[in-house]
């Protein structure tokens, strides 16, 4: 299984597991006339709609293309023609209608459904094509599969003890590797919650991190009783000392 079951928040709009994966399950619906393999467009708007598109994306077997709504008309023509998107979808498509000429912009929906969400296995099937910064020249296009994203996820979830429980928030954009796929499907991987900002405030960052802290998990004397954890002693060098010198 590619996903678990993850809860969304775009600045203040707040949908849970069960809603998120309704609405994912809406974009399926939409994407289900295109053969598995098919690249489709997404432009990364500042919008819950965006994330849905791209979760139903991965889950049909369609390869996203994230398009940054910035880029300029030579690099923009430069990744149509590189990744041919057969569809590109859109929160607001009156902000990017007609600049990919040729090709279809529908809406990016947020729309329930209860239809049944596809098992997308963790294979070598390629599921994003992320294009670089074009710095040393036109943009990249890097073809990641299920099993690239899955195998880095999980390893990630190892070292950080990355859980449920805990909270991404960011304002990475998601047309970024870290962005979209350590923010978004990290997140739905381990089963736990983002808090997307997509214009970065630092007022408003430190409010969402000050929110999304948990209590420790252990027993400890703080946790239970409200008084600090005793500071653990320090470890003696084989002279026996404390000294800071010595550890």
């Amino acid at each position: 299984m590619l996903f678990g079951a993850g809860s969304l928040q775009v600045d203040d709009r707040q949908v849970n597991a069960a809603q998120v994966w309704r609405m994912v399950a809406g974009h399926v619906e939409a994407v289900r006339d295109l053969p598995v393999g098919s690249h489709v467009g997404v432009w990364t708007q500042p919008a819950l709609e965006t994330l849905v598109a791209l979760l139903g994306n991965a889950l049909a077997g369609v390869v996203s293309v994230p398009l940054d709504v910035k880029l300029g008309p030579l690099e923009l023509g430069h990744v149509a023609s590189d990744a041919r998107p057969v569809r590109t979808f859109a929160a607001n498509v009156s902000e990017v209608e007609g600049r990919l000429p040729g090709v279809q912009t529908v809406p990016a929906l947020a729309t329930e459904s209860e239809g049944a969400l596809p098992d997308r296995p963790v294979d070598d099937a390629p599921m994003l094509i992320l294009y670089t910064s074009g710095t040393t020249g036109l943009p990249k296009g890097a073809v990641l599969s299920a099993r690239n994203v899955a195998s880095n996820l999980d390893a990630l979830a190892t070292a950080w003890k990355w859980t449920a429980a805990d909270t991404v928030v960011h304002s990475l954009p998601m047309f970024h590797v870290h962005g979209l796929v350590l923010g978004l499907f990290g997140s739905m991987r381990v089963g736990g919650r983002l808090h997307w900002l997509p214009r970065f405030d630092p007022v408003t960052m430190a409010a969402a991190l000050a929110g999304a802290t948990r209590p420790c998990s252990s027993r400890c004397r703080r946790c239970t009783t409200g008084s600090p954890r005793p500071a653990p002693p320090r470890p003696r060098c084989s002279r026996g000392s404390r000294r800071r010198g010595c550890w």
